[in-house]
């Protein structure tokens, strides 16, 4: 089986994502948006409010931003499924506080699934390369 690319590992819905992946992920990608913003906002503040770059600035903008979202949020998905969840599961996080709270602890410090579940093997080649069943 090949390894995915970093496009794949970023931006797929499939397989499962061990936590300090998670981690990690998450920890670069608001590293990367923070230089982004930044640049972005330095030139900003380089033209005059009547620019037309400045609306083009504005669209890179919202395009990295549904990029960083879309990463984000598939990244959170696979967590789930190393925890054997739903990517729904991340809706719980909508809940005031106590949601935020809880999938934080459940995804940022909680063990994946030993083993393999309904979403794949494991990401720590524990328990050998045979996915679940979902009656198994």
């Amino acid at each position: 089986m090949n390894e995915p690319t970093l496009v794949e590992k970023l931006f797929s819905f499939q397989g499962r994502l061990r936590r300090s992946s998670y981690w990690i992920y998450h920890l670069l990608q608001w590293i990367a948006l923070c230089v982004i913003v930044g640049i972005l906002y330095g030139l900003a503040l380089t033209m005059t409010p009547d620019s037309p770059l400045i609306y083009l600035l504005g669209v890179i903008g919202v395009v990295l931003y549904v990029g960083f979202v879309w990463s984000g949020l598939s990244i959170g998905v696979r967590r789930c499924h190393d925890r054997n969840r739903s990517g729904w599961f991340l809706l719980a996080s909508l809940i005031p506080i106590v949601g935020a709270i809880w999938v934080f602890i459940e995804l940022g410090f909680l063990d994946g699934t030993q083993g393999p579940n309904q979403y794949g093997p494991s990401p720590k080649g524990i328990g050998g390369n045979e996915v679940a069943g979902v009656f198994s």
